[in-house]
Formats: C-alpha cells, sequence, structure tokens
C-alpha cells in the first residue's frame, strides 16, 4: 500500500492492523512511526508471534479514529 502514516493520521485514523499470511493479526497504534513512512515500508519487518513467518500486509484500521464526515443534507 502506498498510503504514508502521515497522509492516514490526515484521515484521522491511528492505528493499523497486521495480518500475517498464516491468519494470525494484531491491531497496533501507529504512532510510533514518522509521517514520511509507507504502511508497505514496514511490512518486511514485523515476524508473526504465532507462526514465525517474516512479513505481513499492514493495512489502516478504520476503527481505531474517528469516522469520515460527510456533508449532510437537509430534508425538506
Amino acid at each position: 500500500m502506498k498510503i504514508t502514516f502521515g497522509e492516514m493520521r490526515e484521515m484521522g485514523l491511528r492505528g493499523v492492523l497486521v495480518y500475517c499470511h498464516c491468519g494470525h493479526n494484531l491491531a497496533v497504534s501507529a504512532d510510533r512511526w514518522p509521517d514520511d513512512i509507507r504502511l508497505s515500508d514496514v511490512e518486511p519487518r514485523f515476524v508473526c508471534g504465532g507462526c514465525g513467518n517474516r512479513g505481513a500486509d499492514v493495512r489502516p484500521n478504520f476503527a481505531s479514529g474517528s469516522p469520515p464526515q460527510f456533508a449532510s443534507q437537509k430534508r425538506l
């Protein structure tokens, strides 16, 4: 994924979900990474605590922040 942690934070998101290829997953705070780092840059650094494999898929955790604000429409 080409999104940076800074871009993710601009959307109001504060965490990521880390998915191992074996099926294990973990929710992690994204506060430790600088704004200019891409989520895909940290994927090879993860080691699964269940199977020991290195590498994971890292995705924004949409439950970790405030939902996007949409313009409200008034009903007539």
